[in-house]
């Protein structure tokens, strides 16, 4: 097996599947991954090349094949059925038992021995962002992706714990029993089942998926396209998420100093509440789920600066929801604000902003980009540009 470095590499994961591409003529990433797993033993012990190149990444739980080069697996190839055919985009999920850990299987390669191998069948970061793509323009289920992303990381707190560690699996206590997130642990992860069942261990964490999902949904509706950094672990119980909300997510129903008491212990100026609050361009309130009733925008799949132009421009009527919840509704769209949104034409540096992003589209797009990172990455250590 042949080690490639890795560590460093300041390009993006696409940049880096399209030169493994590039270098291999006539390997070609399906636009919808094949699914599933195959068995292949290799005799090293008689000698001979092993013939795969891996891609070797400390943290991660397998090893991508970027080149089939001959020797056994050459062999192995010209004898096994087609769809046991060693081929690159495919990951060595385990080698003679030893599994999820790349460094410990990589040695286990270097071994002359027989190698039994379990191998994935398209599992690279290409793979899963096309399987992603699909299912978002499928389902039209990205505004939901954007909020699972934002609930799972708008847990943490500066000095409070909290961060995004896909902790609302669990619905037995703590954040996926939390009121402000209910649809999230039934909804949202039911649509990623699939996805999730591929790809989850062995190439991306639940956490990981979630950020990666939601910016992958932004990108697909128009909006910017989002770095997503690899490394968030998963949580392993619903204690080792937050119990309880209190004051971590923001309420629909509350003004402007609740929205400074929200967001300014988790590292946010006023620049960047706004900046976040423009998430709202896309989606819409659920009377079952959050107590409200409709969207904030004509087009709630199309990511842009819609939000801020027509909090500028429309007027709307109070009105209260069947559950009792206040909001202000465009009677001609049946578009919606809820208090917070209107808080922040109220507040003169929320206004100003506001007014900003509704003249310059790119101003809001990089704002919004450099917040949401933030806010994906907060109280993470050690993430890497990698999966």
């Amino acid at each position: 097996a042949k080690r490639r470095a890795v560590m460093g590499d300041s390009r993006c994961p696409a940049e880096r599947q399209r030169e493994v591409e590039a270098a291999h003529p006539g390997i070609t990433v399906p636009p919808v991954a094949e699914s599933g797993s195959y068995s292949v033993t290799l005799d090293a012990a008689k000698g001979g090349e092993l013939g795969l190149q891996v891609d070797v990444l400390q943290g991660r739980h397998l090893l991508p094949i970027t080149a089939v080069t001959g020797g056994l697996a050459e062999t192995w190839n010209a004898l096994a059925a087609m769809d046991a055919k060693l081929r690159v985009g495919d990951a060595i999920l385990e080698v003679n038992g030893k599994r999820g850990d790349a460094a410990a299987m990589h040695d286990e390669l270097k071994k002359k021995e027989t190698l039994g191998l379990v191998v994935g069948r398209a599992m690279t970061y290409a793979h899963l962002v096309a399987d992603l793509e699909a299912l978002i323009k499928t389902k039209s289920c990205g505004p939901i992706l954007v909020r699972l992303s934002w609930h799972d990381a708008g847990a943490m707190m500066k000095g409070k714990g909290g961060c995004p560690n896909a902790a609302m699996r669990f619905t037995d206590a703590g954040e996926g029993t939390w009121a402000a997130s209910a649809g999230l642990p039934t909804v949202a992860l039911a649509l990623l089942g699939e996805v999730s069942k591929k790809y989850v261990p062995d190439l991306i964490s639940n956490a990981d998926l979630w950020a990666l999902a939601a910016n992958v949904a932004i990108r697909l509706m128009g909006g910017p396209d989002v770095p997503t950094r690899f490394g968030r672990p998963d949580a392993k119980s619903s204690s080792d998420g937050i119990a309880e909300n209190n004051g971590r997510l923001p309420d629909g129903d509350k003004g402007v100093d609740h929205l400074r008491a929200i967001f300014h212990p988790k590292g946010f100026d006023d620049r960047a509440i706004v900046a976040l609050s423009g998430g709202h361009t896309v989606g819409k309130c659920h009377i079952e789920r959050s107590g409200f009733d409709g969207p904030w925008t004509e087009d709630h799949l199309k990511f842009d600066n819609s939000y801020f132009k027509e909090l500028l421009a429309k007027s709307c009527v109070d009105e209260t929801t069947e559950k009792g919840n206040p909001q202000c509704r465009h009677t001609v769209s049946g578009t919606i604000m809820l208090k917070s949104d209107l808080a922040l034409l109220e507040d003169p540096a929320f206004r100003k902003v506001v007014e900003e992003y509704a003249k310059d589209q790119a101003l809001f797009f990089a704002d919004y980009t450099k917040a949401w990172v933030q806010l994906q990455e907060g109280n993470c250590e050690g993430l890497r540009d990698q999966l």
